[in-house]
């Protein structure tokens, strides 16, 4: 029978000397403690609550409410974050500081999480989703466990290597970069802006300890905006367009409240006026008509006046009448 790299790992630690804590006995602590989450073991059934300060033992399956989160610190110094509706199962731990080994092995069954590597030798740690085994290179990492076929896993820092379970494997080194694995398949690192991705998936919900970092590692390296949409060294080999300048109207100034300027008319166009030389007309000069009138009037008048007067004297003299 051919065993795996962790499964030899372990084999050679235990031969060496190294202690394998039994189901009950303490591998670690709870950091910090938000609302109700609770520890519990196979055989006891019966889960209890933690609270910040508790131990937490090998083969106990810490769970946290949808509005809970809890942080974890093993004796190796691996730091553990859980978020909001996540299940954890610390499933083995082997380490004895006074040999450099150890095997560490956990399952992420659902839900958020932040990894961070403690003291021990990087190949002893293996970490399992139900669609990939994480095998650890010293690193910090987050994942997201939505179902048993789908798992996202953010980068931090470091690397891992992640194989499926049909054993397809893929080496991630790209810190701010995500790659999403199916049972069959590891796609290549993206950005959250360029994965192939359920569209109903937010962000914020996979990743929480992005937006908000936990306790046990409270300064971030990237930002959420780093991961989500990338800087430019991403993508030199696409053009961007410049964004053009903004242009900003002036603020209008009301003087009076009751007085609005009449608008400004602008003509379409000009209307010129040309000037023409005046035509000049010449007409022949017209006797004025009253004044023949005036003057046959005259000369009738004369004549009449002067028959009148030469038959009245002739008359008189006709019938011997002295004047």
């Amino acid at each position: 029978m051919r065993l795996s790299i962790p499964a030899l790992f372990i084999s050679t630690l235990l031969l060496s000397g190294g202690t394998q804590a039994a189901p009950n006995d303490p591998i670690g602590s709870a950091v910090t403690v938000v609302n109700y989450v609770t520890a519990s073991l196979e055989t006891d059934g019966e889960p209890r609550q933690l609270a910040s300060g508790d131990d937490v033992r090998q083969q106990e399956l810490i769970e946290t409410d949808a509005d809970s989160r809890s942080e974890i610190e093993l004796n190796d110094r691996t730091k553990l974050a859980l978020g909001p509706g996540s299940r954890l199962l610390l499933d083995k731990f082997v380490y004895d500081p006074d040999i450099s080994g150890g095997a560490i092995v956990m399952n992420l069954v659902k839900g958020t999480f932040r990894f961070i590597t403690g003291i021990a030798v990087k190949p002893a740690y293996v970490i399992r989703t139900p669609a990939a085994s994480i095998t650890v290179r010293g690193t910090i990492f987050d994942v997201y466990v939505e179902n048993p076929n789908e798992t996202l896993l953010l980068l931090i820092e470091g690397g891992v290597e992640v194989c499926t379970q049909s054993g397809k494997c893929l080496v991630h080194d790209e810190p701010g970069k995500l790659i999403r694995i199916t049972a069959d398949n590891v796609e290549k690192p993206a950005k959250w802006s360029q994965m192939n991705r359920k569209q109903d998936i937010s962000f914020d919900g996979a990743f929480p300890f992005v937006v908000s970092p936990p306790y046990i590692d409270p300064n971030p390296i990237f930002t959420r905006d780093d991961i989500v949409l990338g800087g430019t060294e991403d993508n030199d080999d696409e053009y961007r367009e410049p964004e053009r300048p903004q242009k900003i109207k002036p603020p209008k100034i009301d003087h009076d409240d009751d007085y609005t300027p009449p608008r400004k008319m602008k003509l379409k166009k000009k209307i010129e006026y040309r000037e023409y030389p005046r035509e000049t007309h010449y007409y022949p000069k017209r006797k004025s008509r009253g004044r023949e009138i005036l003057k046959k009037g005259f000369k009738v008048g004369i004549g009449v006046g002067i028959g009148l007067g030469v038959g009245y004297g002739l008359a008189k003299v006709f019938k011997g009448k002295k004047y």
